[in-house]
C-alpha cells in the first residue's frame, strides 16, 4: 500500500498509510497540493500577524489524516478531524492516539460542520476535500455546507479561511455563487480559497 509522508514540522517524514479505496476511489492529497495548502495558510496568517499556535484547524473529510497530521506537525493549537467511514476512522484513532489537541468525529461533515465549541483561537482554518462525487453528483449539499460555514465565520469575530480541493473536471461554479472566492490551479486539481477577514 502506498504511504504518505508529513512534509514539515515536528512530524516531518512520518509515514501515513494511504486510505483504502471507497467505491473504486482512493482520493488522497498529493504533495504539490499539500504544500500549496499550507503555503496559502502561512501567507494569510502572516498577513494577519497570527501564528499557527493560535489557530483552530478543521479537516472535514480527513481520509488518511495526512492534512490534519501536517497541521499537528506545524503546531496548530486545536485540530478537529472528521471522517465518516468506519475503517478510515479507526486508522485515524491510532494515528492521533493520545494527542490532547486533536479531536476526532465520526460524523458526516456536511451535517455536523458547525457543531464544535468556540475557544480562544485567533483565527480559523477549514479544509474540505470530500469524495469527488460530492462535487459532481451532490453539489447542492456542498454548496449549502460552504454557505453555512461562511455565514458562521461572520459570527466568530475572527479571521477565517475556507479551502476546498477539487478535481477540475468535476467542478461546479454554481457551488460558490454568493460566496467570495479565489481559485488556483495545480495540475489536474484546483484550490478554492474563501476568506473572511475582520
Amino acid at each position: 500500500m502506498k504511504s504518505l509522508r508529513v512534509g514539515s514540522g515536528k512530524w516531518r517524514g512520518k509515514e501515513i498509510s494511504a486510505p483504502d479505496e471507497i467505491s473504486g476511489h482512493q482520493n488522497f492529497t498529493n504533495s504539490l497540493i499539500k504544500k500549496a495548502i499550507f503555503s496559502l495558510i502561512d501567507s494569510r496568517l502572516s498577513g494577519w500577524d497570527i501564528r499557527a499556535e493560535d489557530c483552530l484547524f478543521c479537516d472535514y473529510f480527513s481520509g488518511s489524516g495526512q492534512i490534519a497530521a501536517e497541521a499537528y506537525s506545524l503546531d496548530f493549537a486545536r485540530i478537529l478531524v472528521y471522517e465518516l467511514d468506519q475503517d478510515r476512522f479507526g486508522k485515524l484513532l491510532k494515528l492521533f492516539k493520545g494527542l490532547a489537541n486533536v479531536k476526532l468525529f465520526r460524523k458526516d461533515a456536511t451535517k455536523h460542520a458547525l457543531k464544535w465549541e468556540q475557544e480562544t483561537e485567533k483565527a480559523y482554518i477549514f479544509y474540505l476535500d470530500p469524495p469527488y462525487t460530492y462535487w459532481s453528483e451532490t453539489p447542492d449539499r456542498m454548496k449549502l455546507m460552504i454557505e453555512n460555514l461562511y455565514a458562521h465565520c461572520s459570527t466568530l469575530s475572527r479571521p477565517s479561511i475556507i479551502l476546498c480541493q477539487i478535481p477540475e473536471h468535476q467542478k461546479s461554479d454554481k457551488i460558490w455563487v454568493g460566496v467570495p472566492f479565489k481559485e488556483r490551479e495545480y495540475g489536474s486539481h484546483s484550490l478554492i480559497e474563501t476568506i473572511f477577514e475582520m
